[in-house]
């Protein structure tokens, strides 16, 4: 039987920074984290990137899922798959 996706083990930091006037939301960090056998996965998504201590808007996905340790032969294959298959489903996903 396949797997039902379930995110009940996953907690969420959700931080957002509003403007004091409007109340708009100007900057946003949204955190989902789990911890899996003294590992913590990660999908976050940032609205900014610091670069020379500056904060710039720049949106962005990130993501960290525990695996088990690769030589780089078969990390490389695995990633080639990853990028082929699983990650135009999350560009999809993420517009």
């Amino acid at each position: 039987m396949p797997e039902v996706p379930d995110n009940k083990d996953w907690k969420c930091l959700n931080v957002t920074v509003s403007d004091k006037e409007s109340g708009a939301v100007i900057e946003y960090k949204i955190h989902f984290y789990r911890k899996t056998n003294g590992w913590y996965d990660e999908v976050r998504y940032d609205s900014h990137e610091i670069k020379k201590g500056r904060k710039t808007r720049a949106p962005h996905l990130h993501l960290k899922l525990a695996t088990p340790f690769k030589d780089s032969a078969s990390g490389d294959a695995e990633l080639r798959r990853i990028i082929d298959t699983v990650l135009p489903r999350i560009k999809e996903i993420t517009r």
